[in-house]
């Protein structure tokens, strides 16, 4: 389990992007796990209800909410060979708390498609956390959290030397609504969440941010902006959340 940390978050033009990576590596070494210099791509399969039960408590504001999230990082080509990890990602009370299990490529590949046994067949090979995490897996499946959108992106990634500090750039982010086989640096999405040449920055805190980088903040101008990739994805692109949408309004116009 990774220890609670705080996470801020920037959407943020070509421009802004160029200046805030040159500054962030200037003071931040460069992320190198995993990847080749920083720089790797991310696979991402989330799993929701059927009535989307994982987008409506954010929208709602639940204190305390919960999703799973496969994941595959890294290409054949990097340094680093790709890894897969199975996660629930945790709100509670404002703080992310992130359970991750990793996984071999072949073992999240078949869970992703459906395998829900080789969860069950790690079970005696992983520890005590790794089989808290698969309880909680396998009964957020029983209960309906089913495949919901696969996203991808680049990430450039930086950290502190102390690991307290991590920022990292989302680049060129892309979903589809449909579930093949996780392929590692899978290029074959089409559907873009934001425009080409804009980025999501995220800077991700264990303890207070640094100084430094608030007084940049106020200097450029760089203001938050809630943004969630699943979301937005599912807002755009899912044809379940936007049948939902489309009902609510006709609902609202009806009664007006």
């Amino acid at each position: 389990m990774s220890l609670s940390r705080t996470e801020y978050k920037f959407w943020i033009d070509a421009e802004q992007y160029c200046q805030w990576k040159d500054e962030i590596s200037q003071r931040l070494a460069v992320d190198q796990n995993p990847g080749n210099s920083g720089d790797y791509p991310i696979l991402s399969q989330y799993y929701d209800t059927a009535e989307r039960d994982c987008y409506w408590e954010k929208q709602r504001g639940f204190k305390s909410r919960r999703k799973i999230r496969l994941r595959i990082y890294g290409s054949e080509t990097a340094k680093i060979p790709p890894a897969g990890f199975l996660e629930v990602k945790h709100k509670l009370q404002g703080l992310g708390v992130k359970r991750r299990l990793p996984m071999s490529i072949e073992a999240a590949q078949n869970f992703g498609l459906g395998d829900d046994d080789v969860l069950r067949g790690m079970y005696d090979q992983v520890g005590r956390s790794g089989r808290i995490i698969i309880d909680e897996v396998l009964g957020m499946r029983a209960a309906g959290h089913n495949p919901s959108m696969q996203i991808r992106y680049d990430r450039n990634a930086f950290s502190s030397p102390d690991g307290k500090l991590r920022i990292t750039f989302d680049n060129l982010l892309r979903c589809r609504p449909e579930f093949p086989k996780l392929l590692p640096d899978d290029q074959d999405f089409s559907k873009f969440i934001i425009a080409e040449g804009e980025s999501i920055m995220e800077v991700k805190s264990i303890g207070a941010v640094p100084y430094w980088l608030r007084q940049r903040a106020g200097e450029t101008g760089l203001s938050r902006r809630s943004f969630s990739k699943y979301c937005t994805s599912l807002e755009k692109h899912d044809p379940v959340l936007g049948s939902q949408l489309r009902q609510a309004r006709q609902r609202q116009e009806s009664a007006a």
